[in-house]
């Protein structure tokens, strides 16, 4: 880890930064490690308070995938670098070297969420089974989404033939309340790890991702136990 420390004049200004005991030239840009996922998350809260009902005057369809597939995709980055960095960061506090291991390598997400509490706490999270499924079937859509795979058909009407068509899996996120549902299971993971991790923390979802929801509000709009899955 670098250390950095400032020398400063005396009306207060910076003199010089040192970077690990030796002199370091140039700026420097430090944030706080909840930065990273909070931004993906706020894109994704961002691009689905813009998104349409169909009923609504409004209504475009085309926006309305293209705001979608932006607040599904920024869900799951979010989703993983919340994994990656908060467990990353407690193996770290915790002196625990495979904690650190494995949130830092390329395992699936499903695999780190299944094991990471599990090695950081000595127990899965409640209800983690299906919760690991419920990540494996979004990111399998994800993995549609950014290796499409062409499969061509025809469509025939009224004497006329029109080849070369497909069906886009796009198409799903011009409906709000599916990209909706997607980002709640994504903020339920963090809310989850929340509950086990900082029990008494009641604004660990905010801080982790800008979205003031809890683990109870998450679970009952997803319709699920406040404990389990």
């Amino acid at each position: 880890m670098s250390h950095f420390e400032f020398d400063f004049n005396e009306d207060g200004s910076i003199s010089a930064i040192h970077k690990d005991g030796k002199p370091y030239e140039g700026g420097i840009s430090l944030e706080s490690p909840n930065s990273i996922a909070r931004t993906y998350f706020e894109i994704a809260i961002r691009e689905l308070a813009a998104m349409k009902a169909e009923n609504d005057p409004d209504y475009d369809g085309g926006e309305n995938r293209r705001r979608g597939l932006q607040a599904f995709l920024m869900s799951l980055v979010g989703t993983e670098a919340f994994l990656n960095v908060y467990f990353h960061v407690a193996g770290l506090q915790t002196g625990s070297e495979k904690v650190v291991d494995l949130a830092t390598n390329d395992k699936t997400i499903e695999h780190k969420l299944a094991h990471l509490p599990n090695l950081l706490w000595g127990a899965p999270l409640n209800g983690s089974k299906k919760l690991c499924g419920k990540v494996r079937e979004l990111y399998n859509l994800r993995s549609n989404l950014v290796h499409p795979k062409y499969a061509p058909s025809s469509l025939y009407m009224q004497g006329m033939v029109i080849a070369g068509v497909f069906d886009n899996q796009q198409k799903l996120f011009e409906d709000r309340e599916f990209c909706r549902e997607a980002l709640r299971w994504c903020l339920l993971i963090v809310a989850r790890i929340g509950v086990r991790g900082s029990p008494t923390d009641s604004r660990f979802v905010e801080f982790w991702t800008g979205i003031s929801d809890t683990n109870d509000t998450l679970s009952a709009a997803l319709g699920v136990p406040p404990d389990d899955l």
